[in-house]
C-alpha cells in the first residue's frame, strides 16, 4: 500500500484520559483520538459525523495543548456501536504544527531504532517521551 500522507503520524489513543470534543454545526460530540499528524487526525466516536462536515478540534491535555484546529471529515467507517473517522486538518496554528510534527518524527525515529535492535532507544529529550508507553521506555527509565 502506498502511503499518501505528507506528514508522519503518531498514535495517541492510550494517552487520552478524557475524550476530546469535536465541535461542528453548533453542537459538540466526544471522541478519542487514535492518531495525529499535522495534516490529519483519526478519531473514534459514538456520534456519526458525515463526510465533508467541517469540524473544530482542540486538544487540551497536560502533554499536548493546541489552539483550535479546523478540518473536514474525509472518511467514516463503522466500528461496532462507534464510528471511526478521518479528518483532514485545513487550519492549524504554526507552533502547534511544529510541536506535533516533532513528536511524530521522534516517535517514528524510535520505532525505526527498535526495529533495528538498537540499544538505549529511549531518551527524556524525546518530545514523545511524556506520552510514550513502549516497554523500551520503562526499561530505560529504570536504569
Amino acid at each position: 500500500m502506498v502511503e499518501k500522507r505528507k506528514n508522519r503520524r503518531m498514535p495517541i489513543i492510550k494517552q487520552f484520559g478524557e475524550p476530546v470534543m469535536v465541535h461542528m454545526e453548533g453542537k459538540s460530540v466526544p471522541g478519542v483520538i487514535l492518531d495525529l499528524s499535522t495534516d490529519g487526525v483519526s478519531i473514534i466516536s459514538y456520534a456519526y459525523i458525515s463526510v465533508a462536515s467541517e469540524v473544530c478540534i482542540t486538544i487540551d491535555l497536560p502533554t499536548l495543548k493546541t489552539k483550535p484546529m479546523i478540518g473536514k471529515v474525509v472518511w467514516t467507517m463503522p466500528k461496532g456501536d462507534m464510528w471511526r473517522m478521518g479528518i483532514y486538518i485545513e487550519i492549524m496554528d504554526t507552533l502547534d504544527a511544529k510541536h506535533i510534527n516533532r513528536m511524530a518524527i521522534d516517535f517514528n525515529d524510535c520505532e525505526n531504532k527498535i526495529s533495528l535492535g538498537a540499544p538505549d532507544v529511549c531518551a527524556e529529550r524525546c518530545s514523545y517521551h511524556q506520552i510514550c508507553e513502549k516497554p523500551q521506555k520503562t526499561a530505560g527509565d529504570k536504569e
